[in-house]
């Protein structure tokens, strides 16, 4: 999450610090906004910055010696950064059609010691690519849109070795498959634009490569792979009669808009869930991982104060609550009789906010405590019960995203908010003594609608 937050910051830092420096304030009262014309057409060329989750499951075939009907999970998050290239044509006053491809790097790299066991277990994805179409509804100065297409992946899996004499086998493609996602762009100069974006591919499969687990040779295995990418970008629009310029965003000034920012809000968001739990054996060697995806939905409420530092800047409060439904559970590859668990059910936050504005949008980082409610363990597979507990644990979140304004009240926004809520300690796992420490680590991804308040909302004239 530190890699999507900081290029979150350097958007921020780039575009507010430069523009303080020489834009007038907005007036108090403002003059009527003046209608302005905002041309998406065209190509365009950028770069992002941000984070990659990859999950991974790997199984063998049960019937082959050495085969186990369980499973082991890899799951990472580490650093994507890359290039973008795309046209859009922009049809009707608010609809746009587009291509865009990106290449980068994926940045997932990560080899565990199977829980209480021998074996290696391993994922590696240097760099992926996507060819995907478009689909966007235009404010003026943005655009939300939602995006699919082709996504081709440069994979390395390991699965076997017993850390003595034996090393492990690897397999090495690179896989074409399909991603899907969804973002908001919105304009920080005629030809300049920022944005976030959210992505989730499905790498495929791995199959019947031949690993060596626990040494015992030509054992066919298997590996499914997921992806999860969430980045902030900068766009640049070629051509066209809105060019100011190639450093038009150090210059340009503020974009004229009717939503006033400041004051109090209230919303609702959707979207999902990923687990990133980590579970290190006690009493033993290895690890194992839990991989889950699953519901994220709630409400918000919140505060903005503007020209807090200067005339682009502003700080916020922010709180939410909502469902957080992820579901995830998976029987042991080699203690088979043993299944982990890791279920949601809500969660929390309390945040600050803090970024800059374009006039009609919002960039921002946040951070602040968070809560979830979980229940974890393990137990016996076919077991309800065995060690497994409910509780609800605080910590800490941070993240960022892009808020835009719709009309003069209502705005939306897409964030992501990286969570950690400490860990527990299982002990007795089946049919052993010894336990696990499972580490509480998820990513929420969210699509946000808010509705600004007025005075006149509240104090209505003859109250």
């Amino acid at each position: 999450m530190k890699n999507l937050l900081l290029g979150s910051v350097a958007l921020i830092v780039c575009v507010g610090a430069a523009k303080a420096a020489d834009l007038p304030r907005m007036p108090v009262k403002a003059p009527p906004v003046p209608v302005v014309s905002y041309d998406w057409n065209g190509f365009y060329l950028g770069g992002y910055y941000g984070d990659s989750l990859g999950n991974q499951k790997g199984s063998t075939d049960p019937t082959a010696i050495g085969g186990r009907t369980g499973v082991t999970n890899v799951n990472q998050i580490a650093t994507t950064l890359g290039l973008t290239a795309g046209y859009n044509w922009q049809f009707a006053p608010h609809w746009l059609v587009g291509l865009e491809g990106d290449i980068g790097y994926l940045g997932i790299n990560r080899t565990n010691i199977e829980f209480n066991d021998i074996t290696l277990v391993g994922h590696k994805a240097d760099w992926y690519g996507t060819a995907r179409a478009r689909f966007g509804y235009v404010t003026g100065p943005s655009v939300l849109y939602v995006t699919g297409g082709a996504a081709f992946v440069h994979t390395r899996d390991t699965f076997g070795g017993n850390l003595t004499t034996v090393g492990p086998t690897t397999s090495t493609s690179t896989i074409t498959s399909w991603t899907a996602g969804g973002g908001i762009e919105t304009k920080i100069s005629r030809a300049w634009s920022a944005k976030t974006e959210y992505l989730f591919i499905d790498g495929g499969n791995t199959v019947n490569f031949l690993a060596n687990p626990r040494g015992i040779a030509n054992v066919p295995s298997s590996f499914d792979h997921n992806y999860h990418v969430m980045k902030a970008g900068l766009n640049y629009q070629f051509g066209g009669a809105n060019d100011e310029g190639f450093f038009a965003f150090l210059t340009a000034g503020p974009m004229p808009s009717d939503h006033n920012w400041s004051g109090f809000y209230a919303g609702v968001n959707v979207g999902g869930g990923m687990s990133l739990v980590n579970a290190p054996a006690m009493d033993t060697i290895g690890t194992t991982q839990l991989n889950g995806t699953g519901f994220a939905g709630g409400g918000q409420v919140g505060y903005n104060w503007m020209n807090v530092f200067g005339p682009k800047w502003f700080v916020g409060v922010e709180g939410d609550i909502g469902a957080l439904r992820i579901r995830a559970s998976m029987n042991d590859w080699f203690d088979t009789a043993s299944q982990f668990t890791e279920n949601t059910s809500w969660y929390a936050t309390a945040r600050g906010r803090v970024g800059t504005t374009t006039g009609p949008a919002l960039l921002y980082f946040t951070a602040g405590g968070a809560w979830v409610n979980f229940s974890d363990g393990f137990a016996p597979v076919g077991v309800v019960t065995g060690d497994l507990s409910s509780r609800t644990h605080g910590g800490w979140t941070v993240g960022g995203g892009t808020e835009v304004a719709l009309d003069s009240r209502w705005s939306a926004k897409l964030e992501s908010l990286y969570i950690d809520v400490g860990h527990t300690n299982h002990q007795n796992f089946p049919p052993s003594t010894f336990g696990a420490d499972f580490k509480e680590r998820f990513q929420v991804v969210r699509f946000g609608l808010n509705y600004k308040f007025g005075a006149d909302d509240v104090f209505r004239r003859g109250y």
